[in-house]
């Protein structure tokens, strides 16, 4: 199943094909039966949710973001061989969504940046009609965001974390 995407002129194809890879990973996962993610009282399955999201990427030293349409990741952290990914304050000591330090794996700090943005869009697209996130998707960083977010990071990227600290 291919993705909608947009490769910004300053990043390279491999750079672009990662993260529309773990762009990929980051909505198979949360399009399981177990998380329970609706649009208008149907399940949304994860081929329903390729169509919904571009991916698109950039080198412009700017912020990445997440929308209910698409997600914009900045590579100019990537390609500065990054160590640590810091989280906002509310959350930087979380144990599963905290900030990461001294890790040498760039494409696992990478994913976890995707995961971020990933985590906005669904709370964006379909955090009005999913039960238990209706409530609050609203909040940017609020529990909905922190909700989809832990799902992700717990399943995708902390199982990895100490393997590439050991290496």
């Amino acid at each position: 199943m291919t993705i909608r995407s947009k490769r910004g002129d300053n990043v390279t194809p491999y750079e672009h094909k990662l993260v529309v890879k773990f762009a990929k990973q980051c909505l198979r996962e949360i399009c399981k039966k177990q998380y329970e993610i609706e649009c208008q009282g149907k399940p949304i399955v994860y081929t329903e949710a390729l169509k919904r999201l571009q991916v698109r990427t950039k080198y412009r030293c700017q912020s990445s973001y997440g929308s209910a349409t698409h997600i914009c990741i900045d590579m100019q952290r990537y390609r500065q061989s990054f160590i640590s990914f810091t989280e906002y304050r509310s959350f930087a000591d979380d144990p599963v969504i905290g900030s990461i330090k001294d890790c040498d794996d760039r494409e696992l700090l990478l994913k976890c940046l995707v995961a971020h943005e990933v985590a906005h869009h669904i709370q964006s697209r379909y955090g009005a009609w999913t039960r238990y996130l209706k409530n609050t998707y609203r909040k940017p960083h609020g529990d909905a965001f922190k909700t989809i977010y832990r799902e992700l990071r717990r399943t995708l990227v902390n199982p990895y974390i100490n393997q590439s600290e050991a290496a």
